[in-house]
């Protein structure tokens, strides 16, 4: 038994070794766990699943409704992955949790990941909740996650990312997330190609499930002002990507709920979500801060930062072992920015030796260091990577600046 929580999840961290899902679904099913919980949404994707579960939350929220959430990485400590009305889930019930299900952990050795969705689904069953938004870990048909029966599942988007665990290719990808799509229900998507559409709408027809998709919506300019049926929003001090994200959120809460105008256009307005464009102030300079962890993260982000670029932008990155760095920092490079290459106290973390050279790229050992000289010698910091980076980064500038 643990009395201090910072041991409890330490240990649950620690925690790799992988279940099959059926076999995690048996030992769901012997705990007696219900994973049938009412209005559970289920949102999988390449890229903008924990946004778009925060925009849904919070629209649901400004209505009234009483909302669970769960997300994965966390951005300030570990009891942010599992959160009921935006509130984590506090140390006292997430201690409480991991020693009631310490003997079943050793027994089945379940992964840490395997222990957030069994402590989550424990959680939110013991709250009166009118919606459970549930993220996808990695892929859809094979996540751990995927033992829930949602009224609606979602993809952000499919691209080239994990192809290690769920490719090699991406046809393999698509067949892996939309192994979310259940029979007959709703399925909402954002995504744009048209080779992947077609594949999730053969899907959905096989499932006989109903597919809508949310429609690119263009802008020019900054803030990013963007419609949704009769109402309008104006996005400040956040990604161009969010437009497809928010308008997501939106088409899934209009299945859910009758939307009032003015209160979803303050909802959606108002909802923060760190690390993803979060603009900061540090020594009276502008820092943005973005988990673009693949490339098609990076392009998102690149796309973004030509609205509020200044003369001296300086872009700080460092990625996991098993991301394509060399790819991203070329997205970078080709795009005029001069690049810090970094790293943080993390075993995935890329080696700095591994890359390939890059003229606009200058090797700093440690962010701490890589920080205070971009500070000193520009004026605008983009700090960006790995989500488990911007996290250390993020958390170091709150304690040091």
């Amino acid at each position: 038994m643990f009395r201090n929580i910072d041991k409890a999840i330490a240990y649950i961290e620690s925690k790799r070794h992988k279940n099959t899902i059926e076999s995690f679904r048996r030992i769901l099913e012997e705990l007696g766990i219900d994973t049938k919980q009412k209005n559970m949404i289920h949102i999988a994707g390449t890229n903008g699943k924990g946004s778009t579960v925060n925009y849904l939350r919070s629209i649901l929220n400004a209505h009234g409704y009483h909302v669970g959430t769960f997300t994965s990485p966390y951005m300030i400590k570990h009891n942010d992955r599992i959160r009921i009305d935006d509130h984590p889930i506090s140390d006292e019930d997430l201690l409480a949790l991991i020693n009631k299900y310490e003997s079943v952990i050793e027994e089945k050795n379940l992964s840490m990941f395997e222990i957030d969705v069994l402590i989550m689904l424990d959680y939110f069953s013991t709250h009166d909740l009118d919606y459970r938004i549930i993220e996808c870990g990695i892929g859809g048909a094979n996540d751990k996650t995927n033992v829930i029966q949602p009224i609606i599942s979602a993809i952000t988007n499919i691209g080239n990312d994990h192809l290690d665990q769920i490719g090699p290719s991406l046809y393999d990808v698509i067949n892996e997330k939309m192994g979310i799509i259940k029979e007959g229900q709703y399925f909402i998507t954002s995504e744009v190609e048209g080779t992947v559409l077609a594949r999730l709408q053969e899907q959905c027809d096989a499932m006989g499930a109903t597919m809508v998709v949310v429609p690119e919506y263009q802008v020019s300019r900054y803030p990013f002002h963007f419609r949704y049926r009769d109402m309008a929003f104006t996005l400040k001090n956040q990604g161009i990507y969010q437009i497809a994200n928010a308008r997501l959120a939106l088409t899934i809460a209009n299945k859910l709920i009758t939307l009032d105008s003015e209160t979803t256009e303050k909802a959606i307005e108002s909802a923060v979500w760190y690390g993803r464009f979060e603009m900061m102030t540090v020594a009276g300079h502008q820092v943005i801060l973005d988990g673009a962890h693949n490339t098609d993260g990076i392009k998102a982000l690149l796309s973004t930062v030509q609205y509020v670029r200044t003369e001296d932008t300086v872009f700080i990155f460092s990625g996991l072992k098993d991301k394509d760095v060399d790819e991203m920092i070329e997205l970078i490079d080709e795009a005029g920015y001069p690049i810090y290459l970094t790293s943080f106290n993390d075993e995935r973390a890329s080696d700095l030796d591994g890359y390939r050279s890059f003229s606009s790229v200058t090797v700093v050992p440690h962010f701490a260091e890589a920080i205070k000289v971009a500070l000193l010698k520009h004026d605008q910091l983009v700090i960006t990577g790995s989500l488990h980076f911007i996290s250390s980064v993020r958390k170091y500038l709150k304690q040091n600046y």
